[in-house]
């Protein structure tokens, strides 16, 4: 074989290779995007080794098993308990006694009085004043509950006044009745006065007195003074 022939051959077989070679390319490429394709759908899971492969059929009867959402289980069960929750009663029997104790906390008006008792009140006040216009011989404090205040009653306080050193008088056993304007107490008097003299004396008389008043604008005033009886020192 001579040279030329080699040459030939060998051109051809490289045309040959580079035919078959890019044949091969195109195959290769065809199957890569083949298998691209192929990968991107859905693959179906492959089992486990050793185990068998089920039938497709078999596989979709199989229905999936559904997967309970856990915020929706969260909520149902917080709505059973609010609901299985007991209910509360208010129980009257133990608002009761809170009431009655408000009730008997927000003090009660106090009854007003009768005017007969407005009226005792008023005469038993005259009695202490003239108790103590006595025993401190104050005559102005004397003249202010007794009913024509004028200068003759005025000068017989003083008189009666400065005639003894010292004077005690205690009143005890009052009872009073009121009728209307008028009223009258009655009661024991019991007198103690010291003399002005060289030889001091004290006398001391027992006596149950009536003193008569009258009603004059709102005010009550002593309109007489009797003695019912003398009685012994006890």
């Amino acid at each position: 074989m001579n040279y030329k022939k080699i040459v030939v051959l060998c051109s051809v077989a490289m045309i040959a290779s580079a035919t078959v070679f890019s044949a091969c390319s195109k195959k290769k490429k065809e199957e890569d995007i083949t298998i691209t394709l192929k990968t991107e759908g859905t693959v179906p899971a492959q089992p486990p080794a050793g185990q068998t492969p089920r039938p497709a059929e078999q596989q979709a009867k199989e229905k999936p098993r559904s997967v309970p959402k856990k915020r929706e289980s969260v909520k149902e069960e917080r709505r059973e308990r609010v609901v299985s929750l007991p209910q509360r009663k208010v129980s009257r029997n133990k608002t009761e006694p809170i009431q009655q104790q408000v009730a008997s906390a927000v003090p009660q008006p106090s009854p007003q009085p009768s005017p007969e008792a407005v009226a005792r009140e008023q005469i038993r006040s005259i009695i202490k004043r003239q108790k103590l216009a006595m025993i401190t011989k104050n005559v102005p404090l004397a003249l202010q509950d007794i009913a024509g205040n004028n200068e003759q009653n005025k000068r017989a306080l003083e008189d009666y006044f400065n005639r003894y050193e010292k004077i005690d008088v205690n009143f005890s056993n009052i009872s009073i009745n009121v009728s209307g304007n008028t009223a009258t107490a009655v009661m024991d008097q019991r007198t103690s006065i010291v003399t002005k003299s060289l030889i001091p004396q004290t006398i001391t008389e027992l006596t149950k007195v009536q003193w008569t008043f009258i009603e004059e604008d709102n005010r009550w005033l002593i309109s007489g003074t009797q003695i019912l009886s003398k009685m012994k020192d006890k």
